[in-house]
């Protein structure tokens, strides 16, 4: 039986990696208008992310070969240190492809929920590393409306969209979507909705515990609708209470 390396283990002063893990989130960063790098948020089995990059030169290829949900093994690739002001993971390290990287589709494993879920109370407490991009669990509320912030300029990257999530607790937090994020984020309007909101930036915009809100990082952040885990289920359980004491 082929064997793998746990994430948790990678470093750039080790080669030979060979490992397996589910992709749970794929994007693309715009270079220039033509060039696009794919990024990959990997997955394995105990639960532990990192982050791995496609070079432009070989996103085109990857971009219809790597699908969200989908298991792999990765060999022949690149660590590097995850030095960047903003981090997708916790994790020291990043994968870097190469040329000579082997991914392969294998099947899935039994795994633990990859979600780093963040609590409410350390991100307005301010107790939590705002380098770090964390997920939230939560009721998504008062989605407001798209908004240009030029109208006389017809472009994605002026839009913005604003909506509240709260917790079990019923702690909230104001959340900001931007550019293309926003106008994805519009569909999730007319309701109330439980969602983890995947890879946000802790913005605080000035001192105090109402100055802050999370916000899109450019299209890594995304939304999983109705996630099937215990926290998300405490949540149904306390709108449905709720519901059921306001004569819903």
């Amino acid at each position: 039986m082929e064997s793998f390396h746990p994430l948790s283990l990678l470093k750039s002063s080790i080669r030979g990696w060979c490992i397996r893990g589910r992709v749970v989130r794929t994007f693309l960063v715009s270079l220039v208008p033509s060039s696009k790098v794919m990024g990959l948020i990997l997955a394995d089995e105990h639960g532990m992310t990192i982050e791995a990059t496609v070079g432009y030169k070989m996103s085109d290829h990857y971009k219809d070969f790597i699908n969200e949900g989908e298991w792999v093994t990765i060999t022949n690739f690149g660590v590097v240190e995850n030095s960047g002001s903003v981090r997708a993971t916790t994790h020291s390290f990043k994968i870097g492809f190469s040329v000579d990287t082997v991914v392969r589709l294998t099947s899935p494993v039994p795994a633990i929920p990859h979600y780093r879920l963040a609590s409410f109370s350390s991100i307005i407490d301010d107790e939590i590393d705002k380098s770090v991009l964390v997920d939230l669990v939560g009721a998504i509320y008062d989605v407001g409306e798209l908004i240009n912030t030029r109208p006389k300029q017809n472009n994605v990257d002026d839009l913005t969209l604003t909506f509240k999530i709260s917790d079990n607790e019923n702690r909230v937090l104001k959340c900001l979507a931007t550019k293309k994020e926003a106008h994805n984020y519009r569909r999730y309007g007319g309701g109330v909705i439980v969602v983890v909101l995947g890879w946000w930036k802790i913005d605080r915009y000035f001192d105090g515990p109402k100055n802050v809100r999370v916000c899109t990082a450019g299209p890594i952040s995304t939304v999983f609708p109705d996630p099937d885990i215990p926290e998300s289920n405490e949540i149904h359980e306390m709108l449905r209470d709720e519901g059921a004491r306001n004569g819903g």
